[in-house]
């Protein structure tokens, strides 16, 4: 059984984006319950030992723990890649072998901002369910296109997902997913995102849609098909719990229209990454 006061959150990043990564895990020891502990892994792509040292002293600071994950990447070569989505996209694919003594995880984004405590999401009663994942904005008939055979077409963002550790070993979810990347890769616009849904369709719980405020919803650039799920995004839109920069409207970039731009700025410039938001940035 997970332990409610000790969370455990798993991120991916390189060098280019530990700032981001930086950025979202102050925001999370700043909303937790002052008695809960965060407990941070990273897949490690190569960032630098100084990045390291500098995300480490601000961890430590908030008396949460930090441990830097390495992955096999042999078992990632022959994965389908793109320009906006790379290998290490897969790489959560992998966390629950990497994590054998852990029963439950919640999976972040680095390029994320958290603005409530995640105790709620982590609390969550799963069910018979592999995890817990909000709809992704505006992909509402992918499962039809991709020709799988599922009781209902909602379609999860990979961006965060809080995952049932354990199950997932016991059901071998990470090995189903290699079999079907090595077998219907000409499928894989979305690359990691469509494998997971191919594989777990209908047995994941949906969340509000506050929980991963993708950019899509919040600047109302799609609209959801159903009535009540219009509704939902309206009340993300006015009160987002986790705000999900994904996309290409990155708030570091010097044009970001993004609303919510100044709060990340907020937070960034009280790590070790400063960035002055008038700056012309040329960040990924």
């Amino acid at each position: 059984m997970f332990d409610s006061k000790d969370i455990t959150i798993v991120s991916s990043s390189n060098e280019d984006f530990v700032a981001h990564l930086t950025t979202l895990f102050l925001s999370l020891l700043e909303s937790k319950n002052e008695d809960t502990r965060l407990n941070f892994y990273v897949i490690d792509d190569n960032i630098s030992l100084n990045s390291k040292l500098l995300l480490n002293r601000m961890v430590n600071q908030h008396k949460a723990r930090i441990s830097y994950l390495t992955i096999d990447e042999t078992e990632f070569e022959n994965v389908v890649e793109s320009e906006r989505i790379p290998k290490t996209a897969y790489y959560r694919i992998s966390i629950p072998n990497l994590l054998k003594d852990s029963d439950r995880a919640i999976y972040l984004d680095c390029d994320m901002l958290s603005l409530e405590n995640i105790q709620t999401i982590w609390d969550l009663d799963l069910g018979d369910n592999l995890l817990a994942a909000v709809e992704d904005a505006g992909f509402h008939d992918r499962l039809n296109l991709m020709g799988i055979d599922c009781q209902s077409n909602k379609y999860f963002n990979s961006g965060m997902m809080v995952m049932d550790l354990k199950k997932w070993r016991e059901e071998k979810i990470t090995e189903q997913a290699f079999d079907f990347i090595a077998t219907y890769p000409h499928l894989l616009k979305f690359h990691d995102q469509d494998t997971l849904n191919a594989i777990l369709h209908d047995r994941w719980l949906e969340l509000h849609p506050r929980w991963n405020a993708q950019t899509y919803l919040i600047l109302d650039e799609k609209q959801h098909p159903t009535v009540l799920g219009r509704t939902k995004w309206e009340e993300a839109r006015e009160n987002p719990a986790i705000v999900h920069f994904c996309g290409h409207e990155k708030p570091w970039h010097k044009e970001s229209i993004h609303p919510y731009r100044e709060e990340y700025f907020n937070f960034r410039n009280r790590t070790a990454f400063p960035l002055e938001e008038v700056k012309e940035v040329s960040e990924t």
